[in-house]
């Protein structure tokens, strides 16, 4: 059955800064992806204020750069708490606003104080940011193209990591303007009792007039839920959900990436990749790359000399290349839509706090593990490595060229996420909403 029929300009189509259909799509993409490039550039710009803190000795530094952390993680809880009233557009630009007056006390500070208070209130922002852009770009693009816009995203996280310290004022505003002008999520709209304004923006993304009530089954109403809701099976396995999405965010972490810069080149691979081969089996394949090369690495450096020092630091480079295909872009895709619309808001927030826990875990742990144990701290990730490829295999349905809402149907009535119908087949009619 037909949901929408394709038109050209027609006036019933309300365009947002002149676009209609997938140009304002590719709008809301690079709006989102100045968020991500802010991610990137303020991991990357840190290494340059070493030398504006009177050279800090090792146990200061830990401490600035986890205080940032812990930035993030209170934004994230600040936005699992109370963001989903607000919208999508509403937090990214509170968060750009958020991180803007971080940059200004990290600009003009004349001493540690102000710049670890500076670290703290754009982590905060950052914490705003990584947990609604996400949702944002998933809730505005067709299901087909979904992952190819997230990829975009992160490959300009790394573009970020390149700019001066102040710069990332000029992105945070960009970000602001843009959300200012771009429609709401059509989504979030439906979801708060919106729905002629949803369809009406749902329009406008696929330059599509509404012929049908499949439209209305593609913005179903629903409620906002509550705490209860994420945390409770809602026929919908609402907290097995919940636990997929932290899982994701948790599990990068323990891969060990933190040890290693991410690459360019190799994040425009799943651009292509995401939609094409699907999230689960590159969760499979990057966590299957990122044991063998932490394992091989371990051992190399236990025998020593030159040439096996070579080769373990070829096995990081290869390392750092499968974690950009397998994981980077892929989990901050798949929390976005394993989620259900009651829940996507929370639920998200959520699992970015476990992202920024387990990162500070990870970065304070690492240093001391190395110290003591050498080779075997590579070994400790190795497993962890292997363990995500079993949890991948067994408790991540694949989400990949389905719709938001018909992800759903994976889940209800079910009580076993391995057996939650991951090989379903969906009607057609879900597949161009």
């Amino acid at each position: 059955m037909a949901a929408i029929r394709s038109v050209g300009p027609n006036p019933d189509i309300k365009p947002y800064i002149g676009l209609r259909g997938k140009p304002l799509v590719y709008a809301i993409t690079f709006a989102c992806s100045l968020g991500f490039l802010l991610f990137g550039y303020v991991n990357g710009v840190f290494s340059g204020l070493t030398t504006e803190l009177s050279n800090p000795n090792a146990t200061l530094l830990g401490f600035i750069v986890v205080v940032y952390e812990l930035g993030c993680l209170l934004g994230a809880l600040i936005c699992a708490c109370w963001a989903e009233q607000f919208g999508r557009k509403t937090v990214c630009s509170a968060g750009s606003f958020i991180l803007i007056l971080g940059t200004i006390i990290q600009a003009i500070s004349y001493g540690r104080a102000q710049m670890i208070a500076g670290r703290i209130v754009t982590g905060v922002g950052m914490g705003f940011i990584t947990s609604t852009v996400p949702i944002y770009q998933s809730e505005t693009t067709v299901a087909s193209s979904r992952g190819r816009m997230i990829a975009v995203q992160l490959s300009t996280l790394i573009v970020g990591i390149r700019f001066p310290i102040a710069f990332q004022i000029v992105f945070a505003l960009g970000l602001i303007a843009m959300c200012s002008v771009l429609p709401e999520s059509p989504r979030w709209l439906a979801a708060h009792g919106y729905t002629e304004e949803a369809l009406q923006v749902l329009s406008s993304l696929r330059n599509l007039l509404p012929s049908s009530r499949l439209a209305a089954i593609a913005l179903e109403q629903a409620s906002t839920g509550s705490w209860k809701d994420v945390f409770s099976h809602g026929g919908i396995m609402g907290w097995q959900r919940t636990l997929i999405a932290c899982t994701v965010q948790l599990i990068q972490q323990l891969t060990g990436t933190s040890m290693i810069l991410f690459f360019l080149v190799m994040s425009f691979l799943p651009w292509i990749l995401l939609d094409k081969v699907g999230r689960r089996r590159l969760f499979i394949f990057g966590g299957l790359g990122l044991g063998s090369c932490m394992l091989v690495s371990a051992i190399l450096i236990k025998l020593g000399g030159r040439n096996n020092g070579v080769g373990a630091v070829v096995m990081l480079y290869l390392f750092q290349g499968f974690f950009t295909i397998g994981w980077m872009s892929n989990m901050w895709c798949y929390p976005s839509e394993i989620l259900p619309v009651r829940n996507r808001q929370r639920g998200s927030a959520l699992s970015v706090v476990f992202q920024w826990l387990t990162t500070f875990l990870v970065v304070e742990i690492t240093p001391p593990a190395i110290s003591n144990i050498g080779s075997r701290a590579y070994i400790i990730f190795a497993v962890f490595n292997f363990v995500n490829v079993v949890i991948a295999w067994y408790w991540f349905p694949e989400t990949a060229g389905r719709t938001l809402e018909s992800i759903d149907y994976l889940f209800v009535g079910s009580r076993n996420v391995r057996l939650s119908g991951i090989y379903i087949k969906f009607p057609v009619s879900f597949s161009s909403i």
